[in-house]
Protein backbone atom coordinates (compact mmCIF):
# COMPACT_ATOMS: atom_id res chain seq x y z
CA UNK A 1 0.00 0.00 0.00
CA UNK A 2 1.48 3.22 -0.68
CA UNK A 3 0.66 6.34 1.77
CA UNK A 4 -0.14 9.88 0.46
CA UNK A 5 2.56 11.34 2.99
CA UNK A 6 0.70 14.72 3.14
CA UNK A 7 -2.20 12.85 5.27
CA UNK A 8 0.74 10.87 7.46
CA UNK A 9 0.88 13.59 9.97
CA UNK A 10 -0.09 17.32 10.94
CA UNK A 11 1.33 18.39 14.03
CA UNK A 12 0.16 20.92 16.02
CA UNK A 13 2.59 22.88 18.23
CA UNK A 14 0.87 24.40 21.41
CA UNK A 15 2.02 28.39 21.65
CA UNK A 16 5.57 28.33 22.68
CA UNK A 17 7.01 30.09 26.21
CA UNK A 18 10.34 31.70 26.13
CA UNK A 19 13.30 29.80 25.80
CA UNK A 20 12.06 27.61 22.98
CA UNK A 21 14.03 27.54 19.77
CA UNK A 22 13.12 27.91 16.57
CA UNK A 23 15.96 26.16 13.35
CA UNK A 24 16.31 28.40 10.67
CA UNK A 25 17.09 26.62 7.34
CA UNK A 26 19.58 29.11 6.10
CA UNK A 27 22.16 31.72 7.56
CA UNK A 28 21.45 34.74 5.49
CA UNK A 29 20.38 38.45 6.30
CA UNK A 30 16.71 37.29 6.56
CA UNK A 31 17.57 34.75 9.16
CA UNK A 32 19.67 37.72 10.69
CA UNK A 33 16.69 39.78 11.14
CA UNK A 34 14.78 36.85 12.41
CA UNK A 35 17.15 36.33 14.78
CA UNK A 36 16.65 39.56 16.16
CA UNK A 37 12.90 39.30 16.50
CA UNK A 38 13.49 36.87 18.53
CA UNK A 39 15.04 38.00 21.06
CA UNK A 40 12.52 39.94 21.68
CA UNK A 41 9.93 37.21 22.20
CA UNK A 42 12.36 35.34 24.08
CA UNK A 43 13.09 32.93 21.34
CA UNK A 44 16.37 30.90 20.28
CA UNK A 45 17.84 30.15 16.88
CA UNK A 46 20.11 28.00 15.24
CA UNK A 47 20.68 28.09 11.67
CA UNK A 48 21.48 25.71 9.07
CA UNK A 49 24.06 28.27 7.06
CA UNK A 50 25.07 27.50 3.70
CA UNK A 51 28.92 28.57 3.86
CA UNK A 52 31.22 29.53 6.58
CA UNK A 53 30.86 33.49 6.24
CA UNK A 54 27.25 33.84 6.08
CA UNK A 55 25.93 36.53 7.90
CA UNK A 56 24.26 35.23 10.69
CA UNK A 57 28.03 34.03 11.80
CA UNK A 58 28.90 37.65 12.00
CA UNK A 59 26.54 38.63 14.63
CA UNK A 60 27.56 35.89 17.25
CA UNK A 61 24.67 33.52 16.52
CA UNK A 62 24.25 30.13 16.69
CA UNK A 63 24.28 27.61 13.64
CA UNK A 64 26.48 25.22 11.66
CA UNK A 65 27.09 24.36 8.30
CA UNK A 66 24.67 22.09 6.46
CA UNK A 67 23.25 21.18 3.36
CA UNK A 68 19.82 22.32 3.26
CA UNK A 69 18.87 19.42 0.68
CA UNK A 70 20.22 17.07 3.13
CA UNK A 71 18.18 14.69 5.26
CA UNK A 72 20.75 14.51 7.82
CA UNK A 73 21.42 17.96 8.04
CA UNK A 74 18.27 19.10 8.06
CA UNK A 75 17.65 16.13 11.25
CA UNK A 76 20.63 17.68 13.23
CA UNK A 77 19.23 21.16 12.86
CA UNK A 78 15.32 19.53 14.22
CA UNK A 79 17.37 17.87 16.40
CA UNK A 80 18.15 20.79 18.85
CA UNK A 81 15.00 22.95 17.90
CA UNK A 82 11.24 23.17 17.90
CA UNK A 83 10.21 23.63 14.97
CA UNK A 84 11.91 24.48 11.51
CA UNK A 85 11.61 27.45 8.97
CA UNK A 86 13.23 28.50 6.19
CA UNK A 87 14.82 31.91 5.12
CA UNK A 88 15.27 30.86 1.45
CA UNK A 89 13.63 28.60 -1.09
CA UNK A 90 16.82 26.20 -2.00
CA UNK A 91 15.05 23.53 -0.79
CA UNK A 92 13.60 19.54 -1.27
CA UNK A 93 9.67 19.62 -0.38
CA UNK A 94 10.21 15.67 -0.50
CA UNK A 95 12.91 15.93 2.26
CA UNK A 96 10.94 17.92 4.34
CA UNK A 97 7.92 15.43 3.90
CA UNK A 98 10.19 12.81 5.56
CA UNK A 99 11.18 15.13 8.67
CA UNK A 100 7.56 15.72 8.59
CA UNK A 101 6.53 11.90 9.27
CA UNK A 102 9.68 11.51 11.23
CA UNK A 103 7.31 14.07 13.38
CA UNK A 104 9.50 17.46 12.85
CA UNK A 105 7.45 20.50 12.87
CA UNK A 106 7.97 22.12 9.73
CA UNK A 107 6.58 25.90 8.73
CA UNK A 108 5.32 26.34 6.39
CA UNK A 109 5.21 22.83 5.77
CA UNK A 110 6.22 20.72 2.81
CA UNK A 111 3.20 20.75 0.73
CA UNK A 112 2.95 24.70 0.75
CA UNK A 113 7.00 24.70 -0.11
CA UNK A 114 6.18 22.28 -3.12
CA UNK A 115 4.65 25.23 -4.42
CA UNK A 116 6.83 28.00 -2.83
CA UNK A 117 9.92 26.87 -4.70
CA UNK A 118 8.10 25.74 -8.09
CA UNK A 119 7.04 28.27 -10.54
CA UNK A 120 5.43 25.98 -12.66
CA UNK A 121 2.93 25.02 -9.69
CA UNK A 122 2.95 28.24 -8.58
CA UNK A 123 1.68 29.10 -12.45
CA UNK A 124 -0.98 26.30 -12.04
CA UNK A 125 -1.87 27.39 -8.93
CA UNK A 126 -3.00 31.05 -10.20
CA UNK A 127 -4.85 28.97 -13.05
CA UNK A 128 -6.98 27.33 -10.83
CA UNK A 129 -7.87 29.85 -8.38
CA UNK A 130 -8.50 32.11 -11.35
CA UNK A 131 -6.26 35.09 -10.93
CA UNK A 132 -4.33 36.85 -13.67
CA UNK A 133 -0.94 36.56 -14.18
CA UNK A 134 0.71 37.28 -17.19
CA UNK A 135 0.37 35.14 -20.74
CA UNK A 136 2.63 31.64 -19.86
CA UNK A 137 4.35 28.51 -21.90
CA UNK A 138 5.95 26.04 -19.81
CA UNK A 139 8.72 24.53 -22.00
CA UNK A 140 11.55 22.11 -21.02
CA UNK A 141 13.58 22.58 -24.15
CA UNK A 142 14.89 25.13 -26.27
CA UNK A 143 13.27 24.50 -29.28
CA UNK A 144 9.74 24.65 -27.30
CA UNK A 145 11.29 27.64 -25.60
CA UNK A 146 11.91 29.60 -29.30
CA UNK A 147 8.42 28.81 -30.41
CA UNK A 148 7.04 30.29 -26.88
CA UNK A 149 8.99 33.38 -27.83
CA UNK A 150 8.01 33.39 -31.45
CA UNK A 151 4.22 33.59 -29.82
CA UNK A 152 4.93 36.86 -28.06
CA UNK A 153 6.70 38.26 -31.02
CA UNK A 154 9.92 37.81 -29.27
CA UNK A 155 9.17 39.97 -26.11
CA UNK A 156 9.48 37.23 -23.45
CA UNK A 157 10.90 36.79 -20.04
CA UNK A 158 11.82 33.75 -19.19
CA UNK A 159 12.62 31.95 -15.39
CA UNK A 160 13.54 28.51 -14.79
CA UNK A 161 10.67 27.12 -12.43
CA UNK A 162 13.06 25.63 -9.62
CA UNK A 163 16.53 26.66 -8.20
CA UNK A 164 15.54 30.37 -8.62
CA UNK A 165 14.94 33.35 -6.35
CA UNK A 166 15.35 37.18 -6.06
CA UNK A 167 16.07 37.32 -9.08
CA UNK A 168 18.46 34.36 -9.91
CA UNK A 169 17.04 32.20 -12.40
CA UNK A 170 14.83 35.40 -14.68
CA UNK A 171 16.54 35.97 -17.87
CA UNK A 172 14.97 38.87 -19.49
CA UNK A 173 16.87 38.90 -22.84
CA UNK A 174 14.62 37.26 -24.99
CA UNK A 175 16.90 36.89 -28.36
CA UNK A 176 18.29 33.92 -29.70
CA UNK A 177 22.18 34.02 -28.57
CA UNK A 178 21.58 34.60 -25.37
CA UNK A 179 18.77 32.40 -24.56
CA UNK A 180 21.00 29.77 -25.89
CA UNK A 181 23.55 30.51 -23.55
CA UNK A 182 21.16 30.97 -20.65
CA UNK A 183 19.09 28.22 -21.36
CA UNK A 184 19.60 25.22 -18.57
CA UNK A 185 21.04 21.84 -19.73
CA UNK A 186 18.74 18.45 -19.20
CA UNK A 187 15.41 18.21 -18.73
CA UNK A 188 14.81 21.58 -17.12
CA UNK A 189 11.52 23.22 -16.97
CA UNK A 190 11.23 27.10 -17.57
CA UNK A 191 8.46 29.45 -18.00
CA UNK A 192 8.55 31.63 -20.84
CA UNK A 193 5.89 34.37 -20.10
CA UNK A 194 4.90 37.59 -22.27
CA UNK A 195 6.95 40.70 -21.50
CA UNK A 196 4.48 42.80 -20.46
CA UNK A 197 4.33 46.88 -19.75
CA UNK A 198 4.21 47.16 -16.11
CA UNK A 199 3.67 50.49 -14.64
CA UNK A 200 3.90 49.74 -11.12
CA UNK A 201 5.32 46.73 -9.28
CA UNK A 202 4.03 45.80 -5.52
CA UNK A 203 3.89 43.52 -3.16
CA UNK A 204 1.69 42.03 -0.26
CA UNK A 205 2.77 40.29 2.53
CA UNK A 206 0.32 38.10 4.98
CA UNK A 207 0.38 36.23 7.54
CA UNK A 208 -1.01 32.85 8.25
CA UNK A 209 -1.28 31.05 11.58
CA UNK A 210 -1.85 27.41 12.52
CA UNK A 211 -5.44 27.88 12.93
CA UNK A 212 -6.22 29.82 10.05
CA UNK A 213 -5.93 33.10 11.54
CA UNK A 214 -4.20 36.11 9.07
CA UNK A 215 -3.01 39.40 9.04
CA UNK A 216 -2.10 41.23 6.32
CA UNK A 217 0.17 44.51 5.71
CA UNK A 218 -0.97 47.09 3.33
CA UNK A 219 0.80 46.74 -0.29
CA UNK A 220 4.41 48.25 -0.68
CA UNK A 221 5.43 49.53 -4.41
CA UNK A 222 8.59 48.07 -5.35
CA UNK A 223 11.14 49.49 -7.29
CA UNK A 224 13.49 46.93 -9.58
CA UNK A 225 16.74 47.33 -11.09
CA UNK A 226 19.12 45.41 -13.26
CA UNK A 227 16.66 42.58 -11.56
CA UNK A 228 17.09 43.63 -8.03
CA UNK A 229 14.44 44.98 -5.68
CA UNK A 230 16.10 48.93 -5.29
CA UNK A 231 13.02 50.58 -3.63
CA UNK A 232 10.99 49.83 -1.68
CA UNK A 233 7.95 52.48 -0.22
CA UNK A 234 4.99 52.63 1.92
CA UNK A 235 2.08 53.88 0.96
CA UNK A 236 1.92 52.11 -2.18
CA UNK A 237 0.09 55.25 -3.79
CA UNK A 238 -2.63 53.56 -5.89
CA UNK A 239 -5.98 52.93 -6.01
CA UNK A 240 -7.57 51.86 -2.26
CA UNK A 241 -9.96 49.54 -4.44
CA UNK A 242 -6.77 48.11 -6.12
CA UNK A 243 -4.90 47.63 -2.74
CA UNK A 244 -7.96 46.18 -1.53
CA UNK A 245 -7.83 43.31 -4.26
CA UNK A 246 -4.04 42.66 -3.66
CA UNK A 247 -5.07 41.71 0.10
CA UNK A 248 -6.97 40.16 -1.11
CA UNK A 249 -5.89 37.99 -3.13
CA UNK A 250 -2.64 37.29 -1.14
CA UNK A 251 -5.09 36.04 1.12
CA UNK A 252 -6.70 33.94 -0.57
CA UNK A 253 -3.13 32.10 -2.26
CA UNK A 254 -2.13 31.81 1.61
CA UNK A 255 -5.29 30.29 2.57
CA UNK A 256 -5.17 27.70 -1.07
CA UNK A 257 -1.78 26.48 -0.03
CA UNK A 258 -2.02 26.43 3.74
CA UNK A 259 1.04 28.39 4.42
CA UNK A 260 1.88 28.88 7.87
CA UNK A 261 3.98 31.62 8.91
CA UNK A 262 4.48 35.21 5.97
CA UNK A 263 3.63 34.71 2.41
CA UNK A 264 5.23 37.67 0.09
CA UNK A 265 3.07 37.84 -3.08
CA UNK A 266 4.57 40.16 -5.84
CA UNK A 267 2.00 41.94 -8.26
CA UNK A 268 2.60 44.01 -12.01
CA UNK A 269 0.19 46.82 -12.34
CA UNK A 270 -1.04 46.79 -15.81
CA UNK A 271 -3.89 49.57 -17.17
CA UNK A 272 -5.38 49.51 -13.75
CA UNK A 273 -5.43 45.77 -13.46
CA UNK A 274 -3.33 43.49 -11.06
CA UNK A 275 -1.07 40.64 -12.51
CA UNK A 276 0.27 38.07 -9.61
CA UNK A 277 3.56 37.62 -10.45
CA UNK A 278 5.28 35.23 -8.03
CA UNK A 279 5.34 34.47 -4.73
CA UNK A 280 7.88 33.84 -1.43
CA UNK A 281 6.95 32.17 1.75
CA UNK A 282 9.59 33.52 3.80
CA UNK A 283 10.00 37.02 5.09
CA UNK A 284 11.03 39.24 1.78
CA UNK A 285 13.01 42.20 0.93
CA UNK A 286 9.93 44.08 0.10
CA UNK A 287 8.76 43.41 3.81
CA UNK A 288 11.63 44.91 5.10
CA UNK A 289 10.73 48.47 5.79
CA UNK A 290 8.16 47.07 8.66
CA UNK A 291 10.47 47.06 11.03
CA UNK A 292 10.08 50.61 11.51
CA UNK A 293 6.94 51.34 9.63
CA UNK A 294 4.58 48.82 11.29
CA UNK A 295 3.28 47.76 13.85
CA UNK A 296 4.66 44.20 14.09
CA UNK A 297 7.33 43.84 11.80
CA UNK A 298 7.74 40.83 8.68
CA UNK A 299 9.93 38.71 10.93
CA UNK A 300 8.50 38.95 14.45
CA UNK A 301 4.81 38.14 12.63
CA UNK A 302 6.64 35.39 10.88
CA UNK A 303 8.07 33.83 13.82
CA UNK A 304 4.92 34.41 16.06
CA UNK A 305 3.02 32.17 13.09
CA UNK A 306 5.68 29.25 13.20
CA UNK A 307 5.91 28.63 17.08
CA UNK A 308 2.15 29.26 17.54
CA UNK A 309 1.85 32.76 19.30
CA UNK A 310 -1.08 35.53 18.88
CA UNK A 311 -0.38 37.27 15.98
CA UNK A 312 0.73 41.37 16.31
CA UNK A 313 -1.22 44.21 14.34
CA UNK A 314 0.42 44.95 11.18
CA UNK A 315 -0.87 48.65 11.22
CA UNK A 316 1.24 51.51 9.73
CA UNK A 317 2.90 53.57 12.12
CA UNK A 318 4.82 56.37 10.19
CA UNK A 319 2.98 58.50 7.32
CA UNK A 320 5.66 57.32 4.83
CA UNK A 321 8.86 55.08 4.90
CA UNK A 322 11.11 53.93 2.24
CA UNK A 323 13.69 50.92 2.30
CA UNK A 324 16.96 51.63 -0.53
CA UNK A 325 19.58 48.64 -0.86
CA UNK A 326 23.56 49.13 0.51
CA UNK A 327 25.41 47.38 -2.49
CA UNK A 328 28.65 47.40 -2.66
CA UNK A 329 32.51 45.71 -3.36
CA UNK A 330 34.98 46.13 -0.71
CA UNK A 331 34.50 45.42 3.03
CA UNK A 332 35.13 48.86 4.67
CA UNK A 333 34.48 49.81 8.41
CA UNK A 334 31.95 52.31 8.67
CA UNK A 335 32.36 55.85 9.78
CA UNK A 336 30.27 57.13 12.79
CA UNK A 337 27.68 59.43 10.89
CA UNK A 338 25.25 62.01 12.13
CA UNK A 339 22.23 60.99 10.41
CA UNK A 340 18.74 61.58 10.71
CA UNK A 341 17.15 59.67 13.27
CA UNK A 342 14.24 58.90 10.84
CA UNK A 343 17.11 56.84 9.20
CA UNK A 344 18.00 53.26 10.52
CA UNK A 345 21.24 51.40 8.41
CA UNK A 346 20.52 47.54 8.87
CA UNK A 347 24.26 46.17 7.66
CA UNK A 348 24.08 42.04 7.07
CA UNK A 349 27.73 41.41 8.16
CA UNK A 350 28.28 39.69 4.37
CA UNK A 351 31.76 39.44 2.44
CA UNK A 352 31.47 42.10 -0.24
CA UNK A 353 31.63 41.34 -4.14
CA UNK A 354 30.06 43.38 -6.90
CA UNK A 355 26.59 44.00 -7.04
CA UNK A 356 26.02 42.31 -3.93
CA UNK A 357 23.39 43.17 -1.07
CA UNK A 358 25.46 44.50 1.79
CA UNK A 359 22.59 45.63 3.83
CA UNK A 360 19.67 48.36 3.46
CA UNK A 361 18.59 51.46 4.67
CA UNK A 362 14.85 52.80 5.61
CA UNK A 363 13.77 55.91 6.18
CA UNK A 364 10.48 57.53 7.26
CA UNK A 365 9.07 60.58 6.97
CA UNK A 366 6.01 62.79 6.76
CA UNK A 367 5.81 62.08 2.53
CA UNK A 368 6.43 59.21 0.31
CA UNK A 369 9.03 61.57 -1.77
CA UNK A 370 11.31 63.12 1.47
CA UNK A 371 11.64 59.30 2.67
CA UNK A 372 12.94 57.65 -0.90
CA UNK A 373 15.01 60.49 -0.86
CA UNK A 374 16.56 60.18 2.35
CA UNK A 375 16.99 56.14 1.77
CA UNK A 376 18.56 57.23 -1.34
CA UNK A 377 21.06 59.48 -0.18
CA UNK A 378 22.32 57.60 2.76
CA UNK A 379 22.24 54.40 0.94
CA UNK A 380 24.29 56.28 -1.29
CA UNK A 381 26.67 57.66 0.62
CA UNK A 382 27.19 54.33 2.52
CA UNK A 383 28.34 52.21 -0.59
CA UNK A 384 31.04 55.66 -1.35
CA UNK A 385 32.36 55.02 1.72
CA UNK A 386 32.60 51.21 1.35
CA UNK A 387 34.03 51.91 -1.69
CA UNK A 388 36.93 54.07 -0.41
CA UNK A 389 37.86 52.35 2.67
Amino acid sequence: MVLDWKFLLSPTLDPMAPGHRVGIVGGGQLAVMMADAADALGLGITSLAQVADDPIFSFGRQGFVGDALDLGDLRRLASDNDVLTFDHELVDYRVLAQLETEGVIVRPGSTTMAIATDKERQYELFERLEIAQPETVVVSDLDSAFEAISRFDGAAVLKTARGGYDGRGVLLDSSEAVVREWFPPGQTTVLVQRRVDVEIEIAVQVVRAQDGTMVTYSPVRTVQSDGMCSIVHIPAEIAPALQDEAMEIARKIAEAIEVVGILAVEFFVLDGELLVNELAARPHNSGHLTIEASATSQFENHLRAVTGLPLGPTDRIVSAAAMANIVGQTRGELQDHSFSPDVFIHMYGKTPRPGRKLGHVTAIADTTDQAIERALDTAKELEQESEMS
